[in-house]
């Protein structure tokens, strides 16, 4: 049974940063905002993110005394969409309009954010490209503050801030981390990263009166004469519909957990690909939005936000298998070889990682890769829930053995092979050098997938003490893929002839990454939810 039509001035579906930086915008500004959140928790992906914002030309960098414009920004958002670039137009409106929505926030809704600092961009030595500023991060926020019980994230130290985690020692060098800050906050109820983000739009969309309902699935647009009029949704076992009078604002993420979807869009057999977005990231919006017409933006299923993830046996999030980040495999005493035993790419850097193995045929030969990795590497730093010095769960590792040779037979790989790739590294890495891949000569990669403390060179140590370890690794997704919706400067969705779709709006991971193509930056996700979102409310209330 259909109930009757309930009503609202704006509808947001999904309750990830761009939904609630839409709803407090919007709740702030006088508007009735209700959010209808599929999962049982609030924040989606971005809410178990780091809550990094690649915010150029913001106020925090100026206060650092760094210099950054316009025309630099763009021209870096280029740079890494390289041969893939699609909308200058669409990179610039994020550039000028983002540090303006940041600003707004907090002056207005009380976020308060500060630099990351001595962060470099993904490329600081290209187009454009800067060695600190841009990256902006929220501040901790006490949970009591927040108006719901947020998660915490299974991939990332709760009670830390990203800032701190680099300035202790790096972020895999756990065992230099001030955990008794960690502790502290984490008994007293500090949220810091995506809880934290999260926490501070949804504080001020609930403090102006926005309706938050879990467990609350939309299965469809209503659309009357070409306008989206509204949602069909479920609730409390009752099909329900809701017809706002400003719009409906999709936020409803990406499709990783949906394997045909991950087939068609990224071109990868589903068995080798892993997620750390929340399970309810099924391309929900992205399937609604296109059967009324709305128009996909389709990029090589190369580069973006892919690296490489670890399974982490006996865990379940949200009851989904829990799988966590291998940035570790650019650490000292490691390497990721390909199925024949062969390296591959620069593993330093992720976004060379997963890329380096699509194979266009489709065969997949070169999988499943491994991880690589020695004593040395178990005793200094973490992997999967290991910590350093401890012992792995048993059906955590693919093999481990004595020798080269012996892993390798286990592997079902060459051994020749392995142990010739593996003395060629060593024999580089001992000199602090990778001329194969170029391992080692990121800034970035120094500083979020390396040992600062480990000479001479953060990124680069020789496997030379047994035993050695195997660890299977997956393509690694986060809510972010190649294909998703296309919008204007207001966030609106456009069909197939670049009109706007009256009443429909998107912001986030459902959307086309059309403002860097196939390259990508971390926090450009979030940086540009949030702007959206702020974009969308504005023109939904200046329409009222």
């Amino acid at each position: 049974m259909t109930a009757s039509r309930e009503s609202s001035d704006l509808v947001v579906v999904g309750s990830g940063v761009g939904g609630v930086a839409t709803a407090a915008t919007a709740a702030a500004k006088g508007a009735s905002v209700t959010i209808l959140e599929k999962g049982a928790v609030i924040g989606g992906s971005s809410g178990l993110s780091g809550a990094q914002l690649w915010i150029p030309g913001n106020d925090h960098m100026r206060d650092l005394g760094h210099e950054d414009s316009v025309t630099e920004a763009v021209d870096y958002l280029t740079h890494l969409a390289g041969d893939h670039y699609a909308d200058e137009g669409a990179a610039r409106r994020y550039v000028e309009r983002a540090p303006e929505a940041v600003a707004y926030f907090e002056a207005e809704l009380g976020l308060e954010v500060q630099c990351i600092r001595n962060m470099p961009d993904y490329h600081s030595d290209g187009p454009g490209g800067k060695d600190e500023g841009r990256y902006l991060e929220p501040q901790p926020l006490d949970r009591d503050e927040i108006p719901a019980d947020l998660p915490n994230s299974p991939h990332l130290p709760g009670g830390a801030t990203n800032d701190e985690l680099l300035t202790w020692g790096g972020a895999f060098t756990a065992q230099e981390w001030d955990w008794e800050t960690i502790t502290r906050r984490r008994e007293e109820g500090i949220a810091t990263m995506g809880t934290a983000l999260i926490g501070y739009f949804l504080r001020s969309a609930v403090e102006n009166g926005a309706v938050v309902h879990t467990e609350t699935p939309v299965t469809d647009l209503l659309v009357e004469d070409g306008e989206v009029v509204g949602v069909e949704y479920e609730r409390d076992g009752e099909t329900r519909t809701m017809t706002p009078t400003g719009g409906v604002v999709l936020n409803t993420g990406a499709y990783d957990w949906n394997a045909s979807l991950i087939e068609s869009f990224e071109g990868t057999p589903a068995e080798y690909v892993a997620s750390a977005a929340v399970p309810t990231a099924t391309g929900d919006g992205h399937t609604m939005a296109a059967l009324e017409g709305a128009k996909l933006g389709v990029y090589p299923p190369v580069g973006s936000a892919k690296g490489f993830f670890v399974a982490v046996p006996g865990r379940e999030f949200l009851e989904a298998p829990l799988y966590r980040y291998c940035y570790n495999v650019g650490l000292p005493h490691a390497i990721a070889v390909n199925a024949h035993g062969e390296r591959f790419c620069d593993e330093s850097f992720y976004p060379k990682q997963a890329a380096s193995l699509y194979d266009p045929t489709g065969e997949y030969e070169d999988f499943p890769p491994y991880m690589i990795f020695d004593e040395q590497y178990r005793q200094k730093y973490p992997l999967g829930s290991t910590l350093p010095g401890k012992e792995f769960p048993e059906e955590f590792l693919a093999a481990e053995a004595d020798d080269l040779e012996d892993l390798a037979h286990q592997l079902e790989m060459d051994a020749e092979t392995l142990t010739a790739t593996v003395e060629r590294f060593n024999g580089h890495a001992e000199r602090g050098e990778d001329p194969d891949f170029g391992r080692g000569e990121n800034a970035w990669g120094h500083v979020w997938g390396g040992d600062p403390g480990h000479d001479p060179n953060p990124n680069l140590g020789p496997l030379t003490e047994p035993p050695y370890y195997a660890v299977r690794l997956y393509v690694g997704l986060s809510s972010m893929g190649n294909v998703g919706l296309i919008t204007d400067r207001n966030a609106r969705v456009l069909d197939w002839n670049d009109d706007p779709l009256e009443g429909l709006y998107a912001v986030g991971s459902v959307c086309a990454p059309v403002e860097w193509g196939v390259g990508y930056q971390s926090g450009l996700q979030n940086g540009r939810a949030m702007t959206d979102g702020y974009l969308a409310a504005l023109d939904i209330v200046d329409d009222e």
